[in-house]
């Protein structure tokens, strides 16, 4: 799916086309766990998030050979691939936004639930500790 690009860039255009085909990648597999983010294990979640921290890193490395281009002219091409990937990063961070507060709704359920469960268990212990105490007390009363 990702091209390993290994050669040194030969132009900013060539490194600008490299990181909107990163870009678009991530994107794509984004847009496919978004889109079942309701559904989908925590844990697949986590693996995606991971899965793009690998690429976002690769990205990363792009931009820095960008920079190296910077100091020259920049072409009318180079500047429509840079708005193609603001434009990505921003759907992007919008799909983050999207998985993050999900991942967030479960956290809060799941320690309401857990809070649930331990408030129960709470509530018997002390349910069987007054029993036990009444029992006592019924004890002394009959002797």
């Amino acid at each position: 799916m990702f091209q390993k690009d290994t050669q040194k860039p030969k132009s900013l255009e060539h490194v600008l086309q490299t990181e909107l085909d990163y870009f678009n990648s991530v994107l794509t597999i984004s847009q496919k766990v978004a889109g079942q983010v309701e559904k989908l294990p925590v844990k697949v979640l986590s693996e995606m998030v991971d899965y793009r921290k690998e690429w976002i890193e690769k990205i990363q490395e792009l931009e820095v050979q960008r920079k190296d281009f910077a100091r020259s002219a920049v072409s009318d091409n180079s500047r429509k691939l840079m708005k193609q990937i603001s434009n990505i990063a921003g759907q992007l961070v919008e799909i983050d936004d999207k998985i993050y507060k999900n991942l967030e709704r479960r956290k809060l359920a799941y320690v309401e639930q857990s809070a649930a469960v331990a408030g129960k268990s709470d509530y018997a212990r002390k349910a069987e500790i007054q029993v036990k105490n009444t029992i006592n007390r019924i004890n002394i009363i009959q002797e």
